[in-house]
């Protein structure tokens, strides 16, 4: 029987089919509860996982009477665990300082600036870091910390009135200042191992950092054989030639291009991309992103990489939630919306806390990325006219 740990996150992953070979020798904490577990080696529910050392102290544990042959997480907060007891047991996987080069902001910065370009950056010890780094380089700048994902807890500072009440936060230990950097940004999905190459771009509708302003947002595939995504599979290339990188990957890469049509290193991540992105690859490629990453890692056979042009693309929208008491409508009147849900789980007048924050989500389908744009806007403004005011009778879509 081969033993494998997991440190898992994703709260709708089935690893016993998912790794059904080696399901009965899979030791799973999981951060959120799973519903299929059965069949499993063994399976904890252990709250807060992401946080609290329990896992590891298990995993350690349980290698005194038996021999891992893995040890795998989806969770990019888990990495840096993952790579520690990989190193210690003497499991193969990815490093230590491979996983730190891709989990602290700075080392990531100073890693890939061999390669490709990067926005100008420091890490902030006081606050005289930042105002030095202001002074040489000028406003605006981007303050955040160094191992933190999906937008949290970052500040734009435009001017000295930004400053001062940025001065007012409580400060903290992990942060750090780089460049704004002006233009579009775009996102690379690949999965990368011996005889695998899968890579997909896309480009994000709107500012990420707008998600926290009241933008909503989303991103929408590029077409696979175009220019453009064979220029950003080409930077994702270069990046990773900086990088200490394990033998079986996956990548999420945003990348911003200016207005001088330049790439410019936003941020790289060592794990499978979040929000909608493997629900509109598995649409549009027919690919599980995790499930093929997770096989890989284990040596497990995975269907050929996708090698055709898919006959559609892709795209999401989130809607922000408004900050006012409102619901979203239950149903979309399109037909080519594919998916549409609505966060039941969020409080009335809520505000954005991330990226991912909504209070509903589409996914659309269309012929080229031109029209999946056009579509995600005619959605956008479907739903913002129709929110239901929360004491207010419920609108019904048009037939």
């Amino acid at each position: 029987m081969t033993d494998v740990a997991i440190i898992n996150y994703g709260a709708q992953h089935d690893y016993p089919a998912m790794l059904h070979e080696l399901a009965n020798g899979l030791h799973v904490f999981s951060h959120n509860p799973l519903a299929h577990t059965a069949g499993l080696g063994s399976y904890e529910h252990v709250e807060d996982c992401e946080f609290v050392p329990y896992a590891e102290l298990r995993i350690r544990r349980l290698a005194r009477t038996r021999r891992f042959a893995h040890i795998i997480t989806d969770n990019e907060y888990d990495l840096e665990r993952a790579a520690r007891i990989r190193e210690d047991l003497g499991i193969p996987g990815q490093s230590a300082r491979s996983a730190r080069q891709f989990r602290d902001k700075v080392v990531m910065k100073q890693t890939a600036g061999r390669t490709v370009a990067t926005p100008r950056y420091a890490r902030l010890t006081t606050i005289v870091d930042l105002t030095r780094f202001i002074a040489d380089n000028d406003y605006p700048v981007v303050v955040k910390p160094v191992s933190q994902g999906g937008s949290r807890d970052i500040v734009v500072l435009r001017d000295e009135d930004d400053l001062m009440a940025f001065s007012r936060r409580h400060w903290r230990e992990d942060l750090m200042v780089e460049d704004f950097v002006d233009g579009e940004i775009y996102h690379v999905d690949a999965i990368l191992a011996p005889g695998y190459r899968f890579v997909a771009s896309s480009r994000y509708l709107r500012d990420c950092l707008g998600v926290l302003s009241g933008q909503n947002n989303g991103s929408l595939q590029l077409d696979p054989a175009g220019k453009l995504s064979r220029r950003l599979e080409e930077f994702l290339d270069r990046v990773l030639e900086a990088f200490d990188t394990p033998e079986v990957g996956a990548y999420h890469l945003e990348v911003f291009r200016t207005p001088e049509d330049e790439f410019v290193l936003c941020e790289i991540a060592s794990r499978v991309g979040g929000s909608r992105i493997p629900a509109l690859t598995r649409l549009t490629y027919g690919l599980d992103l995790h499930t093929t990453w997770l096989r890989l890692s284990c040596g497990l056979p995975v269907d050929p990489a996708p090698s055709t042009p898919p006959a559609e693309l892709r795209g999401s929208i989130g809607i922000v939630p408004q900050g006012r008491p409102v619901r979203a409508p239950q149903s979309l009147p399109f037909d080519w919306v594919e998916h549409y849900q609505v966060n039941e789980q969020l409080a009335l007048g809520a505000v954005a806390q991330n990226s991912t924050s909504n209070l509903c989500f589409a996914l659309v389908r269309g012929a080229d990325t031109a029209e999946v744009e056009q579509r995600l806007l005619q959605v956008e403004e479907w739903i913002l006219d129709h929110l239901i005011d929360a004491d207010g009778p419920a609108r019904l879509p048009a037939p």
